[in-house]
């Protein structure tokens, strides 16, 4: 009976730190798309005239996503996967 409580432990145990892990891993892959993000509309902001228009945007609309704080990401963004 302790032998089946003590593997019953240990591997609960183990389902929670591997649990911990997957979650420790997705914070990290958002973190480094949120900075990567905002890295993103720095540069856009950065854009002279002529480029934002070629985007089709005006300075006004490269400073508000500039003025975006990094954790708030593009929703599309958030759920799209590469292949």
């Amino acid at each position: 009976m302790a032998q089946l409580m003590s593997h019953q432990v240990s591997a609960s145990c183990t389902q929670s730190s591997s649990s911990f892990g997957l979650r420790l891993a997705r914070v990290g892959a958002w973190l480094k798309r949120a900075l990567e993000v905002s890295r993103q509309r720095r540069a856009l902001y950065q854009l002279d005239d002529a480029a934002l228009h070629d985007l089709g945007l005006s300075r006004a609309d490269a400073w508000q996503e500039a003025e975006k704080p990094f954790w708030e990401q593009p929703a599309a963004e958030a759920r799209r996967r590469s292949c």
